[in-house]
């Protein structure tokens, strides 16, 4: 599995984290992924979140978001995310769908295959190595 990580520190005025504020994390954590799409000359769009809320998160908790590609159709792609705290209980799990729209027209487009060939990897995602792999500045 193809994934991506992001250590964060929650931050509140408040003991208590929000839950849009975990939202906000989730969104944080798929930047990569955007940019990298965006790279390829399309740009992917959320049409779809879900999530469920496990535990509380208190202010200056080290968070861990892991990201993965769970699957890819013809112009859409589901991301898998997670949220664990500092003793790697889970948080939060969502599930994101996003589209791939041509940026100039803002129509669907074909998801790229590079996307699609990140399903084959198996390990921690370097977005700037496979940028540098694929040719694309």
């Amino acid at each position: 599995m193809a994934y991506s990580e992001l250590n964060i520190v929650a931050e509140t005025n408040r003991g208590h984290v929000n839950n849009v504020k975990l939202v906000d994390y989730l969104d944080e954590a798929r930047k990569d992924w955007y940019h990298y799409c965006i790279l390829l000359g399309v740009e992917a769009v959320v049409v779809h979140i879900g999530a469920d809320f496990k535990k509380e998160v208190f202010n200056n908790e080290k968070l861990l978001v892991r990201t993965w590609l769970e699957r890819v159709g013809n112009t859409s792609f589901t991301l898998k995310q997670t949220i664990l705290n500092g003793r790697e209980e889970l948080v939060v799990s969502a599930e994101v769908i996003l589209t791939t729209i041509n940026r100039e027209t803002r129509q669907k487009v074909s998801v790229p295959n590079e996307v699609r060939r990140l399903s084959q990897f198996d390990s921690i995602l370097n977005f700037d190595h496979l940028t540098r792999e694929n040719g694309i500045s």
